[in-house]
């Protein structure tokens, strides 16, 4: 059975974990972990200005590696900010876009969020995770007949 055509509205996680531009990468990382999340919008004075992931995190961490002096002490605290490691611009999406063309995008762009803007302000974010739970969610309610909690 075919699933309905959803709106993103229908689906997103509504007011996303966010951080700021200047906040440097380990409150990034520490944020993600702490809030169960694998990217967070980035905001600067209330507008979305850029989007970071584990996996940017990730790379900015290889990066810092790489340019350090061999003779230097490593050490676990970065300096970067998460203005320098964020993925800008970003692809977002609005509430009323349907379901199918944002996770059209989300591949052929090969990503797993899109924030959720509505006249320019952020409302939420939609994930690879929350597409697979309303899938399953359809999934079972095809199966028993009946929705399932």
């Amino acid at each position: 059975m075919p699933l309905k055509p959803y709106l993103v509205a229908e689906v997103m996680t509504p007011n996303p974990v966010i951080i700021g531009s200047e906040a440097l990468l380990a409150e990034a990382e520490r944020l993600m972990e702490e809030c169960n999340v694998r990217r967070l919008p980035v905001l600067e004075d209330g507008r979305l200005v850029g989007i970071i992931s584990k996996g940017d995190l990730r790379e900015a961490r290889m990066a810092e590696l790489a340019a350090r002096h061999p003779y230097e002490p490593v050490t676990e605290e970065s300096w970067l900010t998460v203005a320098e490691a964020m993925t800008s611009p970003v692809i977002t999406v609005t509430p009323q876009t349907p379901l199918a063309k944002a996770a059209q995008l989300m591949l052929t762009h090969k990503i797993d969020g899109l924030p959720v803007l509505e006249a320019d302000q952020l409302v939420g974010i939609l994930t690879d995770t929350d597409i697979i739970r309303l899938l399953v969610r359809e999934t079972r309610e095809n199966e028993n007949g009946k929705p399932v909690c």
